[in-house]
């Protein structure tokens, strides 16, 4: 997305290295090692890329900023990346081991994120588990932030209204929980397949 191009830079420099790595490092140690993992909104694949790779893992990057990608290759060269949304997830069916989707989902507009959802479904195999990050309350207007002067605009559905899309689309919600940067993370596992369904906002 056009945002993060504006702010690679400067995101490179101020993210917390450690973000998401705990939540990473326990999705890795749930599946086998070698397992291929679909990293979604790989930005510049520092740390979520990096700690997959560290505990045996293949990776494939999935995002639409350029200069994100360009740094992913550069941090990660050992892991191809694509440039493309979730929304139009160019990966075949049941292909991943597992997928995350750290610091992705609550920028989606609600229609996208069902769909981005769905997306990832159809490309994990059963019984992989899917992390991510969003909000843990209904906001389907577009709360506005900001990120080093670029505005971003953040999306989110409830924690029941996380369950039921998963649920929608073969998911099962196993746990949810704040991090230490009070990010709310959901860990889901696949269990079927994907029933197509169509968006529900409430």
């Amino acid at each position: 997305m056009l945002e993060y191009d504006l702010i690679a830079e400067w995101y490179a420099s101020e993210r917390d290295s450690q973000t998401g790595v705990p939540e990473a490092t326990a999705l890795a140690s749930y599946i086998p090692r070698g397992s291929l993992v679909l990293d979604v909104g790989c930005g510049n694949g520092k740390p979520i890329t990096q700690a997959l790779l560290s505990c045996g893992h293949r990776v494939i990057g999935l995002d639409s900023s350029s200069a994100m990608l360009t740094s992913f290759k550069q941090n990660c060269p050992e892991a191809p990346a694509v440039m493309g949304t979730t929304q139009s997830c160019p990966f075949a069916d049941c292909m991943f081991d597992a997928a995350v989707a750290w610091g992705v989902m609550f920028h989606l507009k609600p229609e996208d994120a069902i769909t981005a959802i769905a997306n990832v479904s159809r490309t994990l195999k059963s019984g992989a588990p899917f992390l991510f990050t969003s909000g843990d309350v209904d906001g389907f207007d577009g709360k506005e932030g900001k990120m080093n002067g670029v505005t971003f605009r953040y999306f989110s559905f409830s924690v029941p209204g996380y369950q039921r899309i998963l649920g929608d689309h073969g998911f099962e919600l196993i746990d949810v929980h704040a991090d230490s940067g009070n990010n709310t993370c959901y860990l889901a596992k696949k269990n079927r397949a994907a029933e197509v369904t169509h968006p529900k906002l409430g």
